[in-house]
C-alpha cells in the first residue's frame, strides 16, 4: 500500500506539471506559425474543394501555404492576407463565406428552415391527435389489461 509521502509526491508532481504547462501557454504569446495555420484553416484548397489548404496534400495548397507564411512574416494583417486570396480566387476560397451577396442565402437558409419547422410543429400541436375513448372502448381496454395482469401473475 502506497504511503502518504508517495501520494504527496504524485500530487506535487501533477501540480508542478500543470503550472509549467499553463505558464507556457500564458507566456507564449501569438506565434507566426499558429497565426499562419489559423489562416490556412480558413482558406479552401482550389484542387480538393472541400478541404482547407492546411489539410490538403496538393501542390497548389502547398504553394498557398507558402504564400500565407510569407505574408505573415511580412507582418500583413489577417484581413490583408484573406483579401489577397479573395482577389485571386473570389469569395469561393473562403471556407466560411461572408454573409453578403449570394452567400447570404447560405447563412439565412438554416434560420428559415428552423422557423418553418417550428411553425409546422406548433400547427400540429394545436390539433387533437385522437378522439377520446367511448365507454365501450374503455371497457375493452380494461378487460385486456386485466387479462394481461392475470397472465403475468
Amino acid at each position: 500500500m502506497p504511503s502518504r509521502r508517495s501520494h504527496l509526491a504524485v500530487v506535487v508532481s501533477i501540480v508542478a506539471l500543470l503550472a509549467v504547462a499553463i505558464g507556457g501557454l500564458v507566456m507564449r504569446g501569438p506565434g507566426t506559425g499558429d497565426r499562419a495555420y489559423e489562416l490556412e484553416q480558413r482558406l479552401r484548397c482550389p484542387v480538393c474543394k472541400s478541404v482547407s489548404i492546411a489539410d490538403s496534400p496538393s501542390d497548389t495548397a502547398e504553394a498557398m501555404r507558402e504564400v500565407v507564411a510569407q505574408q505573415v512574416a511580412a507582418d500583413r494583417t489577417d484581413q490583408q492576407i484573406i483579401d489577397f486570396f479573395r482577389v485571386r480566387y473570389g469569395d469561393w476560397v473562403l471556407l466560411d463565406p461572408p454573409a453578403e451577396g449570394p452567400a447570404l442565402l447560405l447563412w439565412l437558409l438554416p434560420v428559415v428552415a428552423a422557423v418553418v419547422g417550428g411553425f409546422i410543429l406548433f400547427a400540429r400541436r394545436e390539433r387533437s391527435p385522437l378522439p377520446p375513448l367511448t365507454a365501450e372502448q374503455r371497457a375493452r381496454v380494461d378487460e385486456a389489461l386485466a387479462r394481461a395482469r392475470e397472465d403475468l401473475s
